[in-house]
């Protein structure tokens, strides 16, 4: 199964009940990402491209306050959505869809996520 390394904004502890936000899906360099934002961090889908891209030193920038162009053809974004994530309930619920993006890639998303690692991969993953 391919590997997916997951990145947040800002990294959350198991003492953090709820977290929601919004997360984005990408490949750089060969490699998938999913990366997390907490609401509280990032408002849009492109704040999080930007902050991962500076963080990289892969080539952007701003067109417009709400334009974000991506100039390095290293990076491709597969599509974004929403999370909840419940610490008690050990649950992370991803929905929705990016508008400037669009929806993330479902298949084989959950067993990445557990495979990954990370803080959240004991975590029961729903998709709607």
């Amino acid at each position: 199964m391919p590997q997916v390394t997951i990145v947040h904004y800002p990294q959350p502890t198991r003492r953090d009940e709820r977290i929601q936000g919004k997360f984005l899906q990408l490949r750089l360099d060969g490699e998938e990402y999913l990366l997390f934002a907490q609401s509280s961090a990032h408002h849009y889908h492109n704040q999080i491209l930007a902050q991962f891209l500076t963080d990289r030193g892969a080539a952007h920038r701003w067109i417009s306050k709400q334009e974000l162009e991506l100039l390095d053809g290293r990076c491709s974004v597969i599509g974004g959505g929403r999370f909840l994530a419940d610490a008690h309930r050990a649950s992370l619920e991803l929905w929705d869809d990016s508008q400037v993006y669009g929806r993330f890639a479902e298949e084989g998303l959950a067993a990445k996520i557990a495979a990954a690692g990370d803080i959240w991969s004991g975590f029961r993953v729903s998709i709607s």
